[in-house]
């Protein structure tokens, strides 16, 4: 779907406007696609490794249950192991929306300088 509307649209603005030009005036929008590929390449390796963590962790924990011989240390056990996930989840979130807040910035800068730009000319 974006291909084809990126297709279209280059195809447009080289009718509209000569090479150099049609080079200019896409630049804001493919840094802006970059970005945004940038921006999803980043989430889904985040999202990615704490779902591998997340499985290795419940692993472990079933394991650990397992071996417990005594309810006490059976609650201990999965009240430790559910802080942990607890914190985990928190951090896990705090990094997608690092991520999330460093593209905004970055789209906001571009479209930005596209706008001061275009009110130049």
């Amino acid at each position: 779907m974006y291909a084809k509307m990126i297709e279209d649209m280059q195809a447009n603005m080289k009718q509209a406007f000569d090479v150099k030009s049609y080079e200019v005036a896409m630049k804001p929008m493919t840094d802006l696609f970059e970005i945004n590929k940038a921006t999803v390449e980043a989430l889904a390796e985040q999202q990615t490794a704490l779902v591998k963590e997340l499985v290795e962790g419940a692993m472990e924990q079933a394991k650990a249950l397992s071996s417990e011989k005594d309810m006490a240390a059976v609650v201990e056990s999965q009240k430790s192991y559910l802080q942990g996930l607890q914190a985990r989840l928190i951090d896990a979130a705090k990094a997608s929306q690092e991520t999330l807040v460093k593209s905004r910035d970055e789209a906001t800068n571009i479209v930005k300088g596209a706008i001061e730009t275009a009110t130049k000319h």
